[in-house]
């Protein structure tokens, strides 16, 4: 009975690392206007922020999906934008794009690790090279006038790419083996 409490809770430990990966709905979270100005600049859901880059760019809930982002009339030149998890690693899967408005015909991505990618179309797109991420930058790369974007979620994952043991974790792993090999030792005894 000890050996299948020792297993389960070593197995329990284990699973516990494991993250699923997460589908942000955009429609369940909050936004804020965190930059002092009058226009929704922040989108947080489930741990994950989305944050707009320069002053008058701009979310607009149920705009052309379930988020909207446009430049302000100040801003004439491309919109940009930056999702993290506030310092913690991630994997950016895909997002889905509800539409592009006002020229706007194609976003670039650019995470922290230097991956770069360029998408076009609507629909969920898979993102790629966007692993063990701290933040990835959305850019609307078209020039000139007001630019518009509209999606509806973006899946992500919290797991890392690779995972490698902590000393720490290690130690435990050995210390709850060493302690099966001498609970056998003295029931075979």
């Amino acid at each position: 009975m000890k050996k299948f409490a020792c297993l389960a809770a070593l197995s329990f430990a284990i699973s516990a690392a494991q993250a699923a990966p997460i589908q942000l709905d955009l429609t369940s979270g909050a936004f804020a206007n965190n930059n002092g100005s009058a226009v929704v600049d922040t989108y947080t859901e489930d741990g994950f922020r989305l944050r707009t880059v320069r002053a008058g760019d701009h979310f607009d809930p149920l705009f052309i999906g379930d988020i909207g982002i446009h430049n302000g009339f100040q801003n004439a030149d491309d919109v940009s934008w930056v999702i993290d998890f506030f310092g913690a690693s991630f994997n950016l899967l895909n997002i889905n794009i509800a539409a592009y408005a006002d020229g706007a015909s194609s976003i670039t991505v650019s995470g922290s690790n230097g991956a770069t990618q360029t998408l076009s179309g609507t629909g969920t797109l898979a993102i790629a090279g966007m692993g063990n991420v701290t933040s990835v930058v959305f850019n609307i790369d078209q020039d000139g006038g007001t630019q518009g974007f509209g999606f509806s979620e973006i899946n992500v994952d919290t797991t890392p790419v690779r995972q490698v043991p902590v000393p720490g974790t290690l130690m435990l792993l050995g210390l709850g083996l060493s302690a099966l090999g001498v609970s056998r030792r003295r029931t075979s005894k």
